[in-house]
């Protein structure tokens, strides 16, 4: 049997329902013909079409008013207090409405994340707030045209000078940069410092812009998805207090947000996967060839087999491996034991590539209408391809599973 939601859950998930039928399909019927339209979802210059981008922001705030957005984040904070695991039940609800706006309902990495939980007390008000509303968006610049998942390859930096830092360096493949209210930036303070090298920056766009901050180009993505690309810093200076949390701690700043978006993975491939299945089913009970459906191959049958056996399993390891995660304490507790480290690298092996495999099998299924390029089921195999890279690229989490279990090179 399936689990299900937990009763405590469900008015939750009713107020999801309602919101999502009140503020988004509306605006998905009226921007209909830019979501499905891969020549009119961006902008001449690549961007994400000002229209999209302003249902977005209008989504995110409604949910915010509607205490849904920083659901995944503590109360005392401002958030809805829900663990992991009960957020896995919250994004499967959400992402099982589709691809276009009503992934805005629920934080991503342009809105709350969890480095929230790292800024003093005294900057909640211009900086936490309202992101946790949906009021403001955000961009977090890690990744660099040379350095991904190994962090140390960083050439980002922050010299302190007085009460100032002065901070150089290039961010690449980063998301909402060109809109981002609020820039956070991960740099070296400390270089040879192991782990502690690197200090979390954060600064309100709009004041920086033009004096050593500057826009970079516009990263294209297999998807086009219009909210990529780089970002450049020449000797800007920030106060003191522009940095989050103690110097030397935004390797584990940084660290409690990527392994967040690896464990949202499971709501989220789940209900893609899901969606996927019942796209394939549809299509081979209702597809004639010879007058026959397509689902009367026993080879076809044998693929959706595969692709429910997927979604199952990974299903499951994900409620598991949540589970796991939290007999350890808060999830975003910088102090984490070995095992719950791997976890979070599980989690996004599992959910990555069997949604892939779901979504490989899917555009298969769908013969000639697969490979069309505006279609559902073509756009999610986009994004399942994708999802294997941010975050850690599944071969890097492989790693970190191995040393977690003891195997490194220096043994």
């Amino acid at each position: 049997m399936i689990e299900q939601a937990p009763d405590h859950l469900l008015p939750i998930i009713e107020k999801i329902e309602t919101f999502y039928t009140k503020e988004v399909e509306p605006r998905e019927h009226q921007l209909r013909h830019r979501l499905r339209n891969s020549l009119e979802y961006i902008d001449r210059t690549g961007k994400l079409h000002p229209e999209i981008q302003a249902a977005r922001r209008e989504i995110m705030q409604a949910s915010g008013e509607a205490g849904l957005f920083s659901l995944h984040l503590p109360q005392s904070i401002g958030g809805g207090g829900l663990s992991r695991t009960e957020m896995f039940f919250i994004e499967e609800k959400v992402y099982s409405y589709g691809i276009d706006l009503a992934p805005g309902i629920l934080s991503w990495t342009d809105g709350s994340t969890p480095r929230l939980i790292f800024v003093g007390e005294e900057l909640h008000d211009q900086f936490v707030k309202p992101l946790i509303l949906g009021q403001k968006t955000s961009c977090h610049a890690v990744t660099e045209p040379d350095a991904g998942s190994n962090l140390f390859d960083m050439k980002t930096n922050a010299v302190q000078k007085g009460d100032q830092w002065i901070l150089n360096g290039h961010k690449a493949y980063i998301t909402n940069p060109f809109e981002a209210d609020i820039v956070n930036v991960l740099a070296i303070t400390d270089p040879g410092n192991g782990k502690k090298s690197f200090s979390y920056f954060q600064f309100e766009s709009k004041d920086y812009l033009g004096k050593g901050f500057k826009h970079g180009r516009l990263n294209r993505t297999m998807f086009d998805d219009g909210l990529t690309g780089e970002l450049h810093f020449e000797n800007l200076e920030l106060p003191q207090s522009a940095m989050i949390g103690n110097r030397g701690q935004g390797f584990e700043i940084a660290l409690t947000s990527i392994n967040w978006t690896r464990t949202r993975r499971g709501g989220m491939c789940s209900a893609w996967s899901k969606l996927l299945i019942d796209k394939t089913l549809d299509r081979l009970k209702h597809r004639k060839v010879g007058g026959k459906p397509l689902g009367r191959n026993q080879g076809l049958q044998w693929m959706v087999s595969d692709m429910y056996l997927d979604w199952y399993s990974a299903r499951a390891t994900s409620l598991a491996c949540l589970r796991d995660i939290e007999k350890f304490g808060p999830w975003w507790d910088t102090n984490r034991p070995q095992e719950q480290i791997r976890l979070f690298a599980l989690m996004k092996i599992a959910n990555d590539e069997a949604f892939y495999r779901v979504a490989d099998k899917a555009l298969q299924l769908h013969g000639a209408t697969g490979i069309m390029k505006d279609t559902v089921v073509n756009k999610l195999f986009q994004i399942a391809r994708n999802l294997r890279i941010p975050g850690g690229t599944d071969e890097s989490q492989r790693n970190t599973i191995a040393e977690t279990l003891g195997l490194n090179a220096n043994m």
